[in-house]
């Protein structure tokens, strides 16, 4: 049996069959047509256009460019476009015409004025000058100037010039007061004035006034000076001879016065400065309770320091001369701080031994101590109130003289060497931490020095008790 397999393309027809594909691509790509540029000159501006365009109006499109109806084109927009023959738009200039009863804008392609008024068939009225961007041009020079951009028509205008008692009228075509008066031959100087100013616009039948400038003196900054201004107010004279007042200057006259010409005029120059003096605050002792310490234990908790206290003082000057002073105010540069002393509050109870037996007190305090007796309190036997203390009863051992402030008056105390006594008199000697013990006549015993002084019994109410002694 004969068995057929199947065909197998052979692997040389392959290559040539992809050979010729490839030749084909390859010959289709060689056959389309390169990208041409054209060029097209608008005005100074160069713009290249490449593809592949029929017209010359098919290259301006491209190029997205408009014709305005009074534009030139060259070629024609539908010229065949050609890459080697460049396109040029010459685009038509606007001028603007004003006269007397309106302002028009033409387009033109006149490259002379002359061109432009043919053109247009405009020309100045009779009495009138024509103006090419603001130069006047004569008849016979139409031909030789170029297009400008604005034409003016300008009518002559009859003015009257009044100088002082001067007057003169003017038929010009001026077109501000300025040139008017230059054209009049009316000479100005640097502060002489003008009714309207200079560069306002001319009309028919103006009147213009010449402001000469007139004569003052002026005093100012320590010199006299002449000056001029045709002003007649004394601001504005000091104004225009470039003399400035500060924000608290004056003037005699004042500024909005009226002055005449040959016045005196005075500056006076003010300034203020505020001087500052340095005033000690002093610092305070404040006293605080302190049940954690002992009655008459004092101990400073926080030490005191002095502020600092800035017065101000507002000092005018008018011409460098002072001339006032006024407080001007108060600023506390550094605060005080207070002294905190604390004071003991706790009394505590204790036991002395005695000649008589042990007593208890609440506070014992050193004193300066002396003595006296009846007759040497200043009275003698048989004057009234002999031997009465201050509490009312006898003066005489056992008694003595205390200030009050600092021993509860009718208290009782004990002084060692002395014994228990009763706080029943004062004296106008017995002050402060100072005790005078009384004896009877005949047992006098002089005292001199210090003592302790124990005072004795049951505390008085808080309130009743001086816990700082002087």
């Amino acid at each position: 049996m004969t068995i057929l397999q199947p065909l197998r393309p052979n692997n040389h027809l392959k290559l040539d069959i992809l050979l010729a594909l490839a030749a084909l691509l390859l010959s289709a790509v060689g056959c389309r047509p390169a990208e041409l540029t054209y060029t097209i000159h608008d005005g100074a501006t160069a713009i290249p256009v490449t593809g592949h365009y029929e017209t010359v109006g098919e290259v301006l499109a491209a190029a997205g460019l408009a014709l305005a109806d009074d534009d030139d084109l060259s070629p024609g927009p539908d010229t065949p476009a050609d890459p080697a023959t460049p396109i040029t738009i010459d685009r038509a200039a606007e001028v603007t015409v004003i006269d007397r009863d309106a302002v028009t804008t033409y387009r033109t392609q006149a490259e002379t004025l002359a061109e432009f008024l043919t053109e247009t068939g405009l020309a100045p009225p009779p009495g009138a000058r024509l103006l090419a961007d603001g130069a006047p041009v004569a008849a016979a020079a139409l031909a030789d100037t170029p297009l400008p951009a604005r034409v003016v028509f300008d009518p002559y205008k009859r003015v009257i010039i009044t100088d002082g008692t001067e007057r003169q009228a003017l038929r010009t075509t001026a077109l501000t007061v300025g040139e008017a008066l230059l054209e009049a031959g009316v000479s100005l100087g640097a502060l002489d004035g003008v009714e309207p100013p200079r560069e306002a616009a001319l009309s028919d039948d103006l009147d213009i006034i010449i402001l000469r400038a007139a004569p003052y003196v002026v005093v100012a900054d320590g010199q006299t000076v002449a000056v001029h201004s045709d002003a007649t107010t004394v601001f504005d004279v000091l104004a225009d001879n470039g003399i400035a007042l500060g924000p608290l200057d004056y003037t005699r006259p004042a500024v909005d016065a009226t002055v005449a010409p040959g016045d005196t005029i005075e500056v006076v120059r003010v300034t203020e400065r505020v001087d500052a003096e340095d005033v000690v605050i002093p610092f305070e002792t404040v006293f605080e309770a302190a049940a954690d310490l002992e009655i008459d234990t004092l101990i400073e908790a926080t030490p005191g320091s002095n502020g600092l206290l800035q017065r101000l003082t507002r000092v005018r000057l008018e011409n460098g001369v002072e001339v006032s002073r006024a407080p001007d105010g108060e600023v506390v540069a550094v605060a005080a701080v207070n002294r905190v002393l604390r004071y003991g509050v706790n009394i505590v109870v204790r036991t002395i031994d005695t000649p008589s037996g042990p007593v208890e007190y609440w506070r014992k305090v050193t004193m300066r101590v002396t003595s006296y007796t009846a007759t040497s309190a200043g009275k003698n036997p048989g004057e009234p109130g002999y031997g009465i203390t201050a509490s009312g009863v006898q003066a005489g051992t056992g008694v003595i003289a205390v200030d009050p402030t600092v021993i509860p008056f009718r208290s009782y105390v004990y002084v060692p060497g002395y014994g228990v006594a009763f706080a029943g008199d004062t004296g106008g000697g017995i002050k402060g931490r100072f005790v005078d013990l009384g004896y009877d006549e005949g047992e006098f015993q002089s005292w001199r020095g210090t003592v302790d002084v124990y005072y004795l019994g049951p505390p008085p109410a808080a309130e009743d008790i001086r816990w700082i002694l002087p």
